[in-house]
């Protein structure tokens, strides 16, 4: 049976092919001839190791990969995205899109690494008055008299 349906797939992910968020596992990342014709253009592309589409990275999505994972593409390689509808201003226009985020980590388990939580703040130490040195008047300020 010939199927016409079949023959509308895309090799990459559009907009409309996103109800809900979902997440991927990047399987790699290369600059692919995207297009045809004369409107062909040379684009990043991300591949997924749980889908056959591709996601071409617009301005605002590779930034945000960047941003998260750095300028060197083999490091995205294995982190987990979350891919998800949303609207975008298009010459004037809204129209539907796809935006990606980073989930935040769950104990390193899913391919990335948890930034470290800031080192506590010491407390501060109460003064002895018995180490306060006999020198040093007390009474003076920090203020500057001209």
């Amino acid at each position: 049976m010939l199927l016409a349906s079949s023959f509308d797939t895309s090799n990459y992910f559009r907009a409309a092919d996103l109800t809900a968020e979902k997440k991927f596992r990047i399987k790699n990342v290369a600059a692919e001839d995207v297009g045809t014709g004369k409107d062909k253009e040379r684009k990043l592309v991300v591949r997924f190791t749980n889908d056959e589409r591709g996601l071409v990275l617009n301005r605002t999505n590779n930034r945000t990969l960047r941003g998260a994972f750095g300028d060197d593409t083999a490091g995205w390689v294995n982190k987990i995205i979350v891919l998800f509808p949303a609207t975008a201003e298009v010459r004037g226009d809204l129209k539907p899109a796809i935006r990606v985020r980073i989930p935040p980590p769950k104990g390193g388990g899913n391919g990335q690494v948890a930034k470290p939580s800031p080192a506590p703040t010491p407390p501060i130490a109460e003064i002895n008055p018995a180490e306060i040195d006999p020198d040093v008047d007390p009474d003076l300020s920090d203020e500057i008299v001209i």
